[in-house]
């Protein structure tokens, strides 16, 4: 991909890909998916997202989030990242949009970008002190292969480059990069947590709607 292509890509989603996503399980928040307390009980943070979904399909308007200034960074320094990924590992990407899994309902993903050679990308532009320990740990961190692997199950592609990219860094360790290739067992077990989230999702819609006739 040109350059100029790369630094062009919005940072924010498509009024298309704004109205595909309303209402689904997406890659972004499989994490929020498998939040669950040491005692077994489910987090707040994943009941709420349930109601956030019920919310969006009653509506059809997607749930806003608060972007915090980390957030704003990663936002503003994902093109950046993007062309430092494609120079340093000397691939193509073109761009991604949202793509619905091909057998679940209601889930689907907006990987950062395509790979040649049967590839996605994962970009993340976090805190220094954040790039610094992922990269000293030297592995994808564990908090975000749950989106990378619906990612992959959602687009039928074999591998994810994950990249931390940090500008403020000096030249030579700015990016961090390294592959995702998940066992079978791995990505089975995502689809699995993703159905079984989104049957809990079906099941309190019933319900919520039931008591508002």
């Amino acid at each position: 991909m040109h350059v100029n292509e790369l630094l062009q890509r919005p940072s924010t989603l498509s009024p298309e890909d704004v109205q595909a996503r309303i209402g689904k399980l997406t890659a972004s928040r499989m994490k929020d998916a498998m939040d669950f307390l040491k005692n077994g009980q489910e987090s707040e943070k994943r009941k709420q997202y349930k109601f956030d979904l019920i919310a969006e399909r009653m509506t059809d308007i997607l749930v806003p989030h608060f972007v915090t200034p980390a957030m704003q960074w990663g936002i503003d320094n994902e093109p950046a990242a993007k062309l430092a990924y494609s120079k340093l590992a000397g691939r193509n990407i073109q761009q991604a949009g949202f793509i619905d899994h091909p057998s679940i309902e209601y889930c689907g993903a907006t990987p950062d970008a395509y790979v040649e050679g049967r590839g996605l990308l994962e970009v993340k532009c976090p805190t220094t002190q954040v790039y610094l320990k992922w990269a000293l740990a030297g592995v994808v961190p564990e908090e975000h292969k749950p989106q990378m692997a619906l990612q992959m199950l959602c687009t039928g592609r074999t591998w994810v480059d994950f990249c931390a990219h940090d500008p403020r860094l000096p030249d030579g360790k700015r990016t961090f990069i390294r592959k995702f290739e998940p066992a079978d067992e791995y990505l089975r077990s995502i689809e699995d947590t993703a159905i079984k989230f989104l049957k809990e999702v079906e099941e309190l819609f019933e319900a919520t709607t039931a008591s508002l006739t």
